[in-house]
């Protein structure tokens, strides 16, 4: 009760900055650590939607015998990912966008701060546009010698569907996917996180922990989340209960 109306103080204090403190496991960081320390079993990570790798910078001292490949589309973030490869000898990364297709060319709306960059977006709000090569997720494993069992990041933009269409060979080594989910369609294409949870269930994921909420400001309603999914027959299933089975 005390730690409860301390945060509370403390968030009332951070509201006008927009900032808010989460209580500890509702972090990306928080989240990794502990399936880190539960699961070691990951051989390879395919951080899609790479930007400068900061992601897979945080992700990989967690995991210190797994290999990690970047996937980004956008030329600007590549003396970014040169500098993370040079500094982690495990980690490489590959510049194009993930998708369905080998060389398909896709329209991408580019946006001033690159981070709100999306496939699918359109000329608005002073986007420009590009087009930019794709790659499927198993030519990209194949292409680095990846091996499962995975870990698949997924920070896409509406993108999803198509990236795991590219993605058959590779998810049946997957053992957890990280990934943005949306509730709102702000890209044609964009699965509402409830659907994306559905299409994931009939691929054989459940999802089993959620991070890192973010409310539009316009109304303060819930825009985006990041979700853990783990395989079906993951320990993390065995039991239903609230505490832990004695």
């Amino acid at each position: 009760m005390i730690k409860r109306k301390l945060a509370d103080l403390a968030n009332r204090a951070l509201q006008p900055l927009g900032l808010q403190i989460y209580h500890e496991g509702l972090d990306m960081e928080s989240v990794l650590r502990r399936l880190a320390a539960r699961d070691q079993n990951v051989a390879s990570v395919i951080d899609i939607g790479a930007s400068t790798g900061r992601w897979s910078a945080m992700t990989a001292p967690m995991f210190p015998n797994t290999r990690f490949v970047g996937v980004d589309p956008l030329q600007e973030r590549e003396p970014d990912l040169q500098a993370l490869k040079r500094r982690q000898p495990r980690f490489d990364y590959v510049l194009c966008v993930a998708g369905e297709q080998e060389h398909e060319l896709v329209q991408m709306a580019v946006s001033d701060d690159l981070d709100g960059s999306t496939v699918g977006g359109s000329a608005e709000h002073g986007l420009s546009m590009r087009q930019v090569s794709s790659r499927s997720v198993d030519a990209i494993a194949a292409m680095k010698d990846l091996r499962g069992p995975f870990l698949l990041k997924f920070d896409t933009h509406g993108f999803e569907v198509p990236i795991l269409q590219g993605a058959a060979k590779t998810l049946e080594q997957t053992q957890y996917i990280v990934m943005e989910t949306y509730n709102y369609r702000h890209v044609p294409g964009t699965l509402l996180f409830w659907e994306m949870c559905a299409l994931l269930d009939g691929k054989g994921f459940r999802c089993f922990n959620l991070v890192d909420p973010m409310q539009r400001p316009a109304d303060r309603s819930l825009w985006q989340m990041d979700l853990f999914f783990a395989r079906k027959d993951n320990a993390v299933f065995r039991h239903d209960s609230f505490r832990k089975p004695r």
